[in-house]
This record gives structure tokens, C-alpha cells and sequence, in this order.
């Protein structure tokens, strides 16, 4: 357990008396004893919340129920945890870290999609008071674009089927973006990209379903060669 709170507030380890320095016959490792097991941010920043929900609904004991919100990090109801068990690392020396399986294609498409994701934020902070005078609603429409091309690359890199819908979901909010617009929030005035966009949309979701579907296959391959090697 980290016992330092410097990487928050470095005045906490001074009022707390918390600061440790690095000790040599001690290797440092970073990460979180629960591992998160998602490349999804907003998964990951909702993962806690949404265990301690299911955890006070599942807990026989009405005491819990209420207390839990209050109790120490990594705190869960007996019962709940009897039940249901949550993987956690003992060892923090040796375990598996998450690490899903990819190809030199599927690289390349992830390294594309992330550069132009990086892009289309560019162009928002780079013109927010411009898209702003266009109409205030745009920047939570826009808002809403990045917030699903981020949940869809990454549920994509879980290899979760879902990906295709969000992706979908994406590309549709896009689709209506260039089709009331007839522009990408006033892009027009540098260069004209509604027919390179629409296409890139269009090709998006395509390669999307293809990736969603190749998984499920490697993924059925797998399990099908798992259960053999069980038998034997």
C-alpha cells in the first residue's frame, strides 16, 4: 500500500507524519492491489463506485448497507465477499498484468484511431470560442462526440463486443453533426473535409464490426482449445 500522499498534495505527508523514502532493499511497484483489468478510462473511474453500489444492494446486513460508503479502502461485507469474491493481487511481485491480445493490424488501426481522436480535441480547444459563437449547445455535442470515440476505441481494445455500438452511436452523432451543419463545427473556413470526414466515419464503423467480429472468432478458437487441453 502506497504510503505516501504526495502524488495528490505533498503537504499531506507533512501534516500527517505519512512521508516514507524509498527503501533500497524494498523495490517499488505502482499500480492498485485491485487491478482495474480495462483499457476504458471512464470504466476505470467508475469501477470502485459501482462495486460499493452492487456491494451495499447484495449484503444481507442492514448495518452494511450503510456503513460500507464510510469504511476503509478495500473494505466489503462479508457476505458479499464470500459470494462474491473480487480477483485481487497478493503478490505483488508476480501476477499476470492485463494484457489483451493484439495484432500488427489491430495496432495500427488503435494508433490511427487515438492520432485523430487527439486531433478532433486539438481542433475543439484550439476554436472552442469560435464553435461557441456558432451555437452553445455544439460544445457539449461536441463533448458528447469525444466522450463516446474514447469509450468505443477503448471498449474495442477490451476486444469487447459492445465496441460496434458505440462506435455506431459515435459515427451516427457525427453523421448528424456533418449532415446539419453541412460542415464540422466551422472547419470550412481552413480547409473543406465533409467528404473526407464522411468517409472516415463510414470506414470507421466498417473496420470497427470487422475487429469486433474477428475477436469473437480468435476468442471462440480459444476457449474451444482451452476446453480440449482441459479434457485431456
Amino acid at each position: 500500500m502506497d504510503k505516501n500522499l504526495s502524488q495528490i498534495f505533498i503537504v499531506w505527508d507533512k501534516l500527517f507524519g505519512t512521508f516514507v523514502e524509498e527503501k533500497k532493499d524494498i523495490p517499488p511497484i505502482y499500480g492498485i492491489t485491485r487491478p482495474a483489468r480495462t483499457w476504458n478510462p471512464i470504466k476505470i473511474n467508475f469501477q470502485h463506485l459501482w462495486l460499493m453500489i452492487k456491494d451495499a444492494w447484495r449484503t444481507n446486513n442492514w448495518v452494511d448497507k450503510f456503513t460500507l460508503w464510510f469504511k476503509p479502502t478495500g473494505y466489503r461485507p462479508a457476505d458479499v465477499a464470500e459470494k462474491y469474491p473480487v480477483y485481487k493481487i497478493e503478490d505483488v511481485y508476480h501476477f499476470e498484468k492485463y494484457d489483451t491480445k493484439t495484432s500488427p493490424l489491430f495496432n495500427a488501426w488503435c494508433w490511427v484511431q487515438l492520432t485523430l481522436i487527439l486531433l478532433f480535441i486539438s481542433y475543439l480547444f484550439g476554436n472552442i470560442a469560435y464553435i461557441n459563437s456558432l451555437d452553445s449547445s455544439y460544445i457539449y455535442w461536441y463533448g458528447a462526440f469525444v466522450f463516446l470515440s474514447v469509450y468505443a476505441l477503448t471498449d474495442l481494445m477490451d476486444r469487447n463486443r459492445y465496441a460496434i455500438i458505440w462506435e455506431v452511436l459515435r459515427c451516427g452523432l457525427a453523421f448528424w453533426f456533418l449532415y446539419d451543419q453541412q460542415d464540422w463545427f466551422g472547419i470550412s473556413k481552413m480547409m473543406e473535409l465533409k467528404f473526407v470526414l464522411t468517409g472516415y466515419f463510414g470506414l470507421s464503423v466498417v473496420v470497427t464490426g470487422w475487429f469486433v467480429v474477428e475477436h469473437r472468432k480468435e476468442d471462440a478458437e480459444f476457449n474451444i482449445a482451452k476446453s480440449n487441453a482441459d479434457i485431456k
